[in-house]
């Protein structure tokens, strides 16, 4: 589809003060066991729907920051982004958006964004259209860029984005959490500014209180459901939360496998022990996505279940009876994966490098990541962003603590071969057609060949 180009110039529109979950639930009766009302359902769970927290009000647009460095002559930035970051009207996170955007053109009288709408994956998508415009067409390149992190890798190898060490300010990148500072050998390449994390949900009538260690999960003996089914063949990440957990590692520095067997071998062990007790049910291996997990947690068939923080935000108001904790692990160590896009900087140009920074900077303004991503259905990636969350709201101390203890994901090519073996292996287990460590032994040797 031909690339639809537009200037926001007007001022935003204010953001709703109500909540439409809010409204559903006066006409919805809550009737049953059921943990959610009789809802119409779409899975969504690799594109969250962007909604505001139910029975929050979204936060107004933060101040004006500190005055930026002035830019010495008029610059138009082209920036390349995808529908869900659109500066529009039609929802809160939109909005909030719009504003921010609009508030810095105001701050910054030189400086122009010209926004340009691309698919977010595939053929003719963000990082394919990088890739095609550098070698046949470069002078319509974008001045910066909204990616998926598992793309930065990638357009980083292809030289299509560039270092932002020296452009971004060293306050903005200290204050990010690790995992959101996104490096290809050794620089700065992206700068995550929203995140999705997994963690448990449990319904609190069949739990006092949440497992930690799978000792407790396999002694409460009430089902515990995650996604086994894989993705795209891959080992999902509810697995690799329990592997990195118990202290095994994907890759080396040298992008090689780092597999270790005897973790391999315990995660392996639990799911069989899991199926044995009647904690794991064998309906797990049907599972691809958080979502089809929720179905069946929201209709009462579940005790416990990982959830997307992004799905969790946007439907918590409708829940009854649920609480959250991290996922329960080996040793009660609190690890999870984060699924989220960057900013990165496309061109080669020093000034509108600059100019690029500051509109980096401006949105990751505590504040402001606060207050989009709290509209948007997200997690800020700042730390200084939980700050103006604040604590009356339980659920934001608690996903900081999950944000402090996410791990890196992996993106390199290596890894594609590693997690169709670790797929095959958690399939094997718990159809109970091989030993956990004979399983282990298999996907060693997959790997080493």
């Amino acid at each position: 589809m031909e690339s639809e180009t537009s200037s926001m110039k007007a001022a935003a529109s204010k953001l709703m003060a109500a909540l439409c979950p809010v409204l559903l639930l006066a006409t919805v009766g809550l009737a049953g066991c059921n943990l959610l009302p009789e809802l119409p359902f779409s899975s969504q769970e690799e594109k969250p729907t962007a909604t505001t927290v139910p029975g929050e009000v979204t936060p107004a647009v933060s101040p004006t920051p500190s005055p930026p460095t002035a830019v010495s002559s008029a610059i138009t930035l082209t920036l390349w982004t995808t529908e869900a970051f659109f500066p529009t009207e039609d929802n809160d996170g939109r909005q909030v958006l719009a504003q921010q955007w609009q508030a810095f053109e105001a701050a910054h009288p030189n400086v122009t964004i010209e926004y340009v709408l691309k698919k977010p994956y595939g053929k003719g998508g963000m990082l394919d259209f990088l890739s095609t415009a550098r070698a046949a067409a470069p002078t319509v390149l974008p001045d910066l860029v909204i990616l998926d992190t598992l793309e930065l890798d990638e357009a980083a190898e292809a030289g299509l984005i560039q270092p932002m060490d020296d452009t971004v300010s060293s306050e903005v990148q200290q204050d990010l959490f690790p995992f959101a500072r996104r490096s290809f050998d050794g620089q700065l390449v992206g700068i995550q500014f929203k995140a999705d994390v997994e963690h448990l949900i449990y319904n609190t009538n069949k739990i006092d209180s949440p497992p930690i260690t799978w000792r407790k999960v396999l002694s409460d003996s009430v089902a515990y459901i995650f996604p086994a089914g894989g993705q795209g063949n891959l080992v999902n990440d509810a697995f690799l939360i329990q592997y990195l957990a118990a202290g095994g590692g994907l890759l080396d520095a040298s992008g090689k496998s780092a597999l270790d067997k005897d973790a391999l071998v315990e995660v392996l062990q639990f799911y069989a022990d899991g199926l044995e007790a009647g904690a794991i049910p064998p309906s797990v291996l049907e599972f691809e996505h958080l979502d089809d997990c929720w179905v069946v947690y929201v209709s009462a068939q579940a005790a416990m279940s990982n959830v997307s923080s992004a799905r969790y935000l946007a439907d918590r108001g409708l829940l009854k009876n649920t609480a959250f904790a991290a996922i329960p692990t080996r040793d009660g160590n609190v690890v999870t994966l984060s699924k989220g896009w960057a900013l990165a900087i496309v061109t080669e140009d020093s000034s509108r490098q600059a100019a690029a920074a500051q509109l980096i900077e401006w949105l990751l303004e505590a504040e402001n990541n606060a207050d989009w991503n709290l509209a948007a259905g997200h997690l800020p990636t700042r730390q200084a962003a939980f700050e103006h969350l604040g604590t009356e709201d339980q659920y934001f101390p608690f996903v900081r603590q999950q944000l402090a203890n996410v791990y890196p994901r992996p993106t390199a090519s290596a890894y594609e071969k590693i997690g169709r073996a670790l797929q095959r292996a958690v399939q094997d287990v718990l159809q109970g057609e091989v030993s956990p460590q004979e399983a282990a032994e298999a996907v060693i040797a997959v790997v080493e060949q």
